[in-house]
Formats: structure tokens, C-alpha cells, sequence
């Protein structure tokens, strides 16, 4: 009979272990309405990044995401969509290759992706897992891992990659990433618009001899052994 008692509270236990486990998309959630990001459905959302005027139509499960700037031959105008990849050049449609509509459609989509994390985290590809709780510069952290399912994920779905959300105020602080090379992103401010905030961040890189896998950067970038390679900044953001 004691044994069968001691066996109840073991399973009991565990159970009660397993409970308390954390979930990441909820905290994914959580940190989506911190930001206040789960208000944007039905919005346009425009901004300025690295000499391009960006236009954001997010409507459920449509959307349409416009890139427009200029060069030696005019004005460029990339127009992504559930429609597909259409370029124009100074007002007309011009053809592309398959090659080149995949490329430029991913460099639009790649702008966009990161101006709305971690709104986009709760896309139907993404599959989320909690790691562990670790600490960066004094403050606590849920760190996930992200990977992508293949028939949703595109041409990327084999990439992996890390956030850390602050467990108490699920703000998102530093995410890292390995498409085109290793890189941590810590945030550089909060641009505010009414109630939903988006967020600048420094791209870090490890040109140092520590090469520790990419989930641990938070480490290196605690020890200030991360170099900057540029700075992620949006301007002259509207929502409307």
C-alpha cells in the first residue's frame, strides 16, 4: 500500500511538473500583445528603411507588402502579395525570371518578416519550442527556438532560429539567426504609434575566436565579445 502511495505522489509530481512547464505560443502570444501587434489586422503600416519607402497591408490572412525607391533607371516599385511577386518600373510591369521575382520577393518579404516579429511568429509554418530560462545582463529570459514547417515555410524552412523574451514583461530583446551568416540582435529602442510599438535593433556578429553555438550568442554578447555590423532602423512610421 505504501509503495502504491509513493508511486501516486511521483506521478503526481510530475504531472505537476510538466504543468508548469512554459508554452511557447503563449508566450509568443503574450509577448504579440505587449507590443500591441494583435491589433494590427485590418491596418496599412508604412515606414522608411535604408533608403526605401515601405507599405504594409495586413487583412487576416491576405496581404500585400510594397517596397518603393529609386535608382539610375527610376522608380522602383516591388509589390508582394497572395497573388504573388509583381516589380514595376516607373509605372509599367516589368518582366522577370523566376530566379530573379524569388530574390526580390525574399528580400521584400525578409524586411517585412523582421519589422514584425514577433507578430509573425504565429504564422501557420512556424513551430515553436521552449528551450530554458537564462539570464542576460541581470534580467531573466525565456529563450525559444523557432523552426519552420517545410510545406509553409518556403525556401528558408530548414532555418533555425533564437528569441529571448523577458518573462516579465514578455518584451522580445534579442533574437539571433544564421541565414547569411551568423547573427544576434539586441534592441535599440522602441518607435511607439498610438498603442502598437515596432522596434529598432543592433545586428551583431562573432569575429572572435569563442565560437559558441548560436543559441548560447546571448553569452558572448553579455561578455561584449559581438562586433556591430550594422544597425536596423525604421523611420517615419504610420499606422493608420
Amino acid at each position: 500500500m505504501q509503495k502504491k502511495q509513493l508511486l501516486i505522489i511521483a506521478i503526481s509530481l510530475l504531472l505537476s511538473a510538466c504543468s508548469f512547464e512554459p508554452n511557447a505560443d503563449k508566450i509568443i502570444k503574450k509577448s504579440v500583445a505587449f507590443y500591441g501587434m494583435d491589433k494590427l489586422d485590418g491596418k496599412t503600416v508604412s515606414f522608411d528603411f535604408r533608403e526605401k519607402h515601405f507599405e504594409i497591408k495586413i487583412d487576416d490572412d491576405d496581404f500585400f507588402y510594397e517596397s518603393t525607391y529609386k535608382d539610375s533607371l527610376g522608380v522602383i516599385k516591388d509589390q508582394l502579395s497572395n497573388h504573388g511577386f509583381v516589380r514595376e518600373l516607373n509605372g509599367l510591369v516589368t518582366p522577370l525570371s523566376a530566379k530573379d521575382s524569388l530574390k526580390y520577393a525574399e528580400s521584400l518579404n525578409s524586411v517585412v518578416y523582421f519589422a514584425f516579429l514577433p507578430l509573425k511568429l504565429q504564422d501557420d509554418a512556424v513551430e515553436a519550442t521552449f528551450l530554458r530560462t537564462v539570464q542576460v545582463k541581470g534580467t531573466e529570459y525565456s529563450q525559444i527556438e523557432v523552426s519552420f514547417k517545410k510545406e509553409d515555410g518556403g525556401s528558408h524552412h530548414n532555418d533555425v532560429y533564437y528569441f529571448w523574451f523577458d518573462t516579465k514583461d514578455s518584451s522580445m530583446d534579442y533574437f539571433a539567426y544564421s541565414a547569411g551568416g551568423n547573427r544576434f540582435r539586441a534592441i535599440n529602442g522602441l518607435v511607439k504609434v498610438g498603442n502598437i510599438y515596432l522596434q529598432n535593433y543592433y545586428n551583431l556578429e562573432n569575429k572572435g575566436n569563442d565560437k559558441r553555438p548560436l543559441k548560447d550568442y546571448h553569452i558572448l554578447f553579455e561578455q561584449d565579445k559581438l562586433s556591430l555590423l550594422s544597425e536596423i532602423k525604421m523611420e517615419n512610421v504610420k499606422i493608420n
